[in-house]
């Protein structure tokens, strides 16, 4: 009798775990950062707006294409975004684009090589 309370009683606590659960893959609810962007993977710069974004990987691909036009047409200094790399979950992209934020990073990767080179 005395085993089957014992059981009783921490069966409760499993039940009981209401912390946040860590959620890897996508979530439509917390997933949507901004007008822009949702959240995943794969790391890049924005150069327009100034600041790092984790995306998921259709952002990422754009931001390639318009790295790629911004090379051919475009007459400005600047790109307009700089993808990064790809990494294994949203987590490990977070702590990545955390140790860049603190580090304070430069944006020198938005400035195009024929303007790094005017003087």
């Amino acid at each position: 009798m005395i085993v089957f309370y014992l059981f009783f009683l921490f069966s409760f606590q499993i039940f009981a775990d209401d912390r946040p659960k860590l959620n890897l893959f996508y979530d439509p609810v917390v997933d949507i950062i901004s007008d822009n962007y949702e959240s995943g993977p794969y790391l890049i710069y924005d150069c327009l707006e100034k600041h790092w974004v984790c995306v998921l990987e259709n952002y990422f691909t754009r931001c390639e294409e318009q790295r790629g036009k911004d090379l051919s047409y475009s007459e400005g200094p600047a790109h307009s975004c700089a993808p990064i790399g790809k990494f294994p979950n949203k987590i490990s992209c977070f702590q990545r684009q955390l140790f860049l934020t603190t580090h304070n990073y430069g944006d020198r990767f938005c400035i195009k090589d024929s303007w790094k080179q005017k003087k």
